[in-house]
């Protein structure tokens, strides 16, 4: 491990902070996590403060680790959380199977170019960089130091926010320090966050005057005398200043020391040009020699930090050892493990500011050239790039027009910021003028915002003839609003792109194989099966995998709709295969993924679907929070249905950009039916008016159907099962027939509700609409469900015991406990109370599991007209903490945790993500009172494996 060993000698007039740091340092070594934020003005002493615990948590076995931001990092994403954490650049760790990158089928370049959706490297490594610190935190505390949190990007900002905020949950201790400006919005936040997640903020103020003293008699080796003393006082308390006053004093031979006391001498007097300590700074600077001071101002525009290859190309000069080495007997710059970095960044600063402004800009291009030929990142170039962009000529567009792609890869908000002042700096009618908003329109299409994207795309169709620009404008108009679910504009975009002679017969293909898919989300599948036929022939012709994965895409969609899960898993299947692994079509594979696990799902394999929806969720953590959040909602669905109501919580949680207000309805949707059925007070009577507040179109997927049964539910709870009624009876409208094939048991819960209110032609209507489902997709859940509304209907109990063993097979809680429920009303009714008292007990002991409280009441109710009651009370609630608190999941999380696996590896045992495990984790810590995983074990009676070893 390298750490800077600051140049200041000790830390002085810091006993409180020195004891704080201590017993953090304690805590993590005995397994308690935490985090602490040390604010201060530069140079008051904040890695000095730092440099002895670090120590000493290296000394008692601590896994520590030490990293600096720097200003010219800002745009550069996790640049300093790579170097914190020993990761290769570009997201490429060799030692750890997670970090490598995805590997790529090779296709024709001319196939590559319909892609504008790339999996998001920035993301992919956000959470590589996260499992990397769980798997350290596995073997043994861990202690995370980052410096100079102000120049952090705002993903290491995201990123640290979300290490502090699990820190106190496993043995990991994360120090950030930062300045008290520049005052950056999420800097702000983690202030806000710390301190209720249990975190320190420590702010260092100005020493005393007895600490000044006692610092000044280190540095000087004697006591102050009076005129020292008062001459330090223009130091204002700050540690960095003293040292450097008492340097630039003892240089220019004006101190005189005697008889144990230093003070500044009568001969040479005082030096009053030194009033700042930028005046300092630039004494200092002054020893060096013109050779040197003309290397380091270089230097000073390549940040606070570089190598020395960057250095000798930047400077254009032979041999740079002796300048280094003069600089470092200077005490202007350090080593920095294999690079070299300013002692302090004002050094820099100040070196940065006696550069001409006029000479600025060609000493930055011709840095620029030479890094670029010397084989420099492109990321690092462009961060050299930008700070003065406003002085630069005109040379540097080339550059960008040339590197753009993959700058949008590696650093896109750094990428944004260059192509939109290119895109300013150069006429519309130059061709790089396009290829630059072609370029910027595919970013703003992954990152946002949207509609800049269709803005540039729509400009680009004006104001262009150039065939492949053209195609990628069509294509990503035709993927924002297909993601938006404006499939309106899918069809008018493609009625333009027939009749427009620049688009290529590539492209017409590509948006015909889109067409289908929109035309399959209407639910128009006649005419998207002749979109889909046509596209996947082109795309056969035209060996263009992109068209045909998105034409098998859309046949897959159209299969399942007509009930054909079989020939839809097969079509998934087939598309997989023809696009691979390309990292740059993972918004088609994870549409693929989805098919798939619905097929699997109906065809009554919900092992490999289960598989399908682990494999889409660790594919989505690569493309950016807004697909992943929406793939978290289609998991939660699918644990909602199978009674992992608590992963489906924590999942739900997970979620943090639904930009679309159908998924923003999904999830609250899906929030309300969870807390509604456990009946959990305020937080499910709050959620009708927000399902009432707009209609929903049906071409919705998951939020309009699952928003209909919400509003049922919510308005039975509330005693109005008519108006309950009215809003699920809406299911029976042909627009939901494929939604009520994918939910069958929805109907049976149309029917029970129908007959409550004595509506018996409602309930006719719902079980011939079931039985209709049945017929057209012939699997065993329609199938059942089938059974069970027939049962319903004409009080037959055989019928629903075969709907009853199909959700025991299929793993399907909640259904069970509800058609158990049934049946014990229809043996009641007949008058066979034991039948009735046995499934009624069985279903309050299914209800129990879940902690369904509400469908537990409501089946009380249901039997109390019988008189019959069970040898058992409903679900009690679960009591607020202790052992008895955790849930089923909670509890297996808890024994995996005792025999110490790391949350990744969990994650992978229970086909969860690693997010889903730390909020187990974390609700586990909190129920049981414990800080540390290492307490679990002791608090639920286990013993874990490492301690039964030992």
């Amino acid at each position: 491990m390298y750490m800077r060993i600051p140049y200041m000698v000790g830390v002085t007039g810091r006993g409180a902070e020195r004891a704080l740091l201590a017993d953090l340092v304690a805590d993590v070594a005995a397994g308690r996590g935490g985090s602490l934020l040390v604010e201060g003005e530069p140079g008051i002493g904040k890695s000095a403060l730092l440099a002895a615990p670090l120590a000493a948590a290296g000394a008692v076995g601590c896994e520590v680790l030490f990293g600096q931001c720097d200003e010219l990092g800002q745009r550069l994403p996790l640049s300093a959380m790579t170097r914190l954490l020993g990761v290769p650049p570009r997201w490429a760790d060799p030692r750890h199977a997670e970090a490598a990158p995805p590997s790529r089928r090779p296709h024709t370049c001319a196939d590559r170019d319909t892609h504008l959706l790339a999996a998001d490297p920035v993301a992919a490594a956000t959470e590589q960089l996260l499992t990397r610190v769980d798997r350290l935190c596995a073997s043994g505390p861990v202690v995370l130091a980052l410096e100079d949190l102000q120049w952090a990007d705002e993903t290491t900002l995201l990123m640290w926010r979300r290490l502090c905020r699990t820190a106190m949950r496993r043995p990991l201790l994360a120090i950030g320090t930062c300045r008290p400006v520049p005052r950056r919005p999420g800097l702000a936040r983690l202030r806000r966050e710390l301190r209720p997640q249990g975190g320190r903020v420590l702010s260092l103020d100005p020493l005393s005057e007895a600490g000044v003293s006692e610092l000044a008699g280190v540095l000087a080796g004697g006591t102050p005398g009076p005129r020292l003393t008062a001459r330090l006082g223009s130091a204002a308390g700050n540690p960095l200043y003293i040292r450097e006053l008492l340097d630039a004093l003892a240089r220019g031979g004006s101190l005189h020391r005697a008889a144990g006391t230093v003070e500044l001498s009568a001969e040479r007097g005082d030096p009053g040009d030194l009033r700042s300590l930028t005046d300092v700074i630039a004494d200092r600077l002054a020893c060096l020699s013109a050779r040197a001071q003309q290397a380091l101002r270089v230097a000073s525009l390549l940040g606070p930090e570089f190598s020395a290859a960057e250095l000798t190309a930047a400077a254009g000069s032979g041999d740079l050892l002796t300048v280094v080495e003069e600089a470092l007997s200077a005490g202007v710059l350090e080593s920095a493990g294999p690079r070299l970095r300013f002692r302090h960044p004002l050094l820099g600063e100040v070196l940065h500011e006696t550069i001409p402004s006029a000479l600025r800009a060609g000493l930055l291009r011709r840095a620029v050239q030479e890094l670029t030929a010397a084989g420099a990142p492109i990321e690092r170039v462009a961060a050299l790039i930008l700070p003065a962009v406003r002085e630069a000529d005109g040379w540097e567009w080339e550059w960008l027009a040339d590197h753009a792609a993959q700058l949008v890869d590696r650093a896109p908000a750094l990428a944004a910021d260059l192509l939109e002042h290119a895109l300013r700096q150069t006429d519309a009618d130059c061709p790089r003028h396009h290829l630059l908003a072609d370029r910027l329109a595919a970013l703003y299409f992954r990152t946002g915002p949207v509609e800049r994207a269709e803005q540039l795309a729509r400009s680009i169709l004006l104001a262009t003839s150039d065939r492949e620009l053209v195609g990628r404008a069509r294509w990503l108009l035709a993927g924002v609003a297909l993601r938006a679910g404006r499939y309106q504009d899918v069809e008018a975009n493609w009625q333009a792109a027939v009749g427009d002679p620049r688009l290529g017969p590539r492209w017409r293909a590509g948006l015909l194989a889109l067409l289908a898919l929109a035309r399959g989300f209407q639910g128009r599948l006649g005419a998207g099966r002749t979109a889909m036929t046509e596209a996947l022939a082109e795309g056969v012709r035209l060996h263009s995998a992109t068209t045909i994965g998105y034409a098998l895409n859309a046949g897959a969609l159209i299969r399942s709709r007509e009930g054909d899960q079989a020939g839809a898993l097969a079509l998934a299947d087939r598309a997989l295969a023809e696009i691979g692994d390309d990292r740059e079509l993972v918004d088609l594979r994870l549409m693929l993924l989805g098919h798939r696990a619905v097929a699997l799902d109906g065809l009554g394999r919900p092992q490999e679907a289960e598989e399908t929806l682990a494999h889409a969720r660790t594919l989505a953590g690569r493309t950016g929070e807004t697909l992943l959040s929406m793939s978290l909602v289609k998991i939660a669905e699918r644990h909602y249905e199978h009674g992992r109501w608590d992963d489906a919580q924590a999942v739900l949680d997970e979620v943090t950009d639904l930009p679309q207000e159908r998924w923003q309805l999904a999830r609250h949707s899906l929030r309300t039916l969870i807390s509604a059925r456990r009946d959990s007070g305020q937080e499910a009577a709050g959620h009708p008016d927000i399902l009432d507040a707009r209609t929903v179109p049906p071409t919705w997927p998951v939020a309009a159907s699952y928003r209909i049964v919400a509003r049922s539910l919510a308005l039975e709870r509330t005693g109005r099962p008519r108006e309950a009624l009215q809003v699920l009876a809406a299911l029976l409208a042909p627009a939901y027939e494929y939604d009520t094939r994918r939910h069958p048991e929805w109907l049976a819960g149309l029917v029970r509700l129908a007959l409550a209110v004595d509506d018996r032609r409602t309930a006719r209507t719902a079980a011939l609409a079931s039985r209709r489902n049945a017929h057209i997709e012939p699997l065993p859940a329609t199938r059942a469900a089938a059974q069970w509304c027939r049962g319903l209907l004409h009080d037959d109990p055989a019928r629903l015991l075969v709907a009853i063993d199909h959700h025991r097979t299929a793993d399907r809680p909640p259904d069970l406990g509800n058609a158990l429920e049934d049946l014990a009303v229809l043996h009641a009714a007949s008058g066979d109370r034991d039948a009735a008292r046995a499934a009624f007990g069985e279903a309050l002991a299914v209800y129990a599991e879940l902690g369904a409280v509400w469908d537990a009441r409501r089946a009380a109710a249901r039997m109390r007209p019988w008189g019959v009651r069970a040898g058992i009370r409903g679900p009690r609630s679960r009591p607020a903490s202790g052992r008895d608190a955790l849930t089923v999941t909670e509890q297996r999380v808890a024994e995996l945790v005792v025999q110490g696996l790391s949350n990744p590896d969990i994650a992978a045992m229970l086909l969860l993500s690693r997010r889903t495990v730390e909020t187990h984790v974390s609700h586990i810590l909190g129920k049981l009172g414990v800080r540390s995983r290492r307490e679990v074990a002791a608090a639920t009676g286990a013993r874990s494996h490492r301690a039964a070893a030992r």
